[in-house]
């Protein structure tokens, strides 16, 4: 069971649309169209999302005509999705898991939004980092946004993810008793370690404030070496 501590999370998305709420703030990160903005990634481009939870952004860029696959591993969300979008994009959403599930083909444009820190071991952070490189184009860029100042670190107790805990909802402010999940914060500069050991060049990072229902968030933009 350590192993699988990052399942906890269809846990908590399950017991949360079970009274038909949602965990997340429903509105798009702006660092994701802007960065599609600034390294013009056209709509018809290849995109692929990495942990889309709800959907906030994978919907708000498939409403806008772009094209777009999402993955996830929590089947309750995706199954969210797909009622919130009236299931009018039946293939852009799919039940994945990053650590065991394979996918062929590259990508012109890869995102993660607050994914990387539900991963606490080192085997499975670098997992994610070689997706990412495995499945982005030569000319391709990605983004990985990641919880934290850039200064603290943090890691819990993957034994404790499937325990129950009170926690409030920040959509309804009602305190709900969900799985604990797992998280690990890391340094700015920690990251970028880890980020450049898996083939990938950082080539913009900075600290962003307005990712919807984080605090600071330490934001990369990386390509292939």
């Amino acid at each position: 069971m350590e192993d699988e501590y990052y399942k906890a999370y269809e846990e908590r998305y399950k017991k949360v649309h079970e009274s038909n709420n949602l965990w997340e703030i429903p509105k798009p990160t702006p660092e994701v169209l802007n960065t599609i903005n600034k390294y013009k990634i056209a709509k018809d481009s290849k995109i692929l999302e990495l942990g889309s939870g709800e959907g906030r952004d994978v919907i708000f860029l498939l409403d806008k005509g772009y094209n777009v696959l999402a993955l996830e591993y929590s089947i309750s969300a995706v199954n969210k999705c797909k009622e919130l979008t009236n299931n009018k994009y039946p293939n852009n959403f799919k039940q994945f898991d990053l650590m065991q599930d394979t996918l062929s083909g590259e990508y012109n444009f890869i995102y993660s939004v607050a994914v990387i820190h539900m991963f606490v071991e080192e085997n499975h952070r670098q997992k994610f980092y070689n997706f990412i490189y495995e499945h982005l184009s030569n000319t391709g860029k990605a983004l990985i946004i990641a919880m934290g100042n850039g200064k603290d670190e943090y890691t819990s107790d993957i034994n404790m993810a499937f325990n129950e805990v009170e926690r409030t909802n920040i959509n309804s402010n009602e305190r709900v008793i969900v799985a604990s999940t797992s998280c690990r914060i890391k340094s700015i500069s920690n990251m970028l370690k880890e980020i450049e050991s898996s083939n990938l060049k950082v080539i913009e990072n900075k600290i962003i404030e307005d990712v919807p229902g984080f605090d600071k968030c330490c934001c990369f933009i990386v390509e292939k070496n």
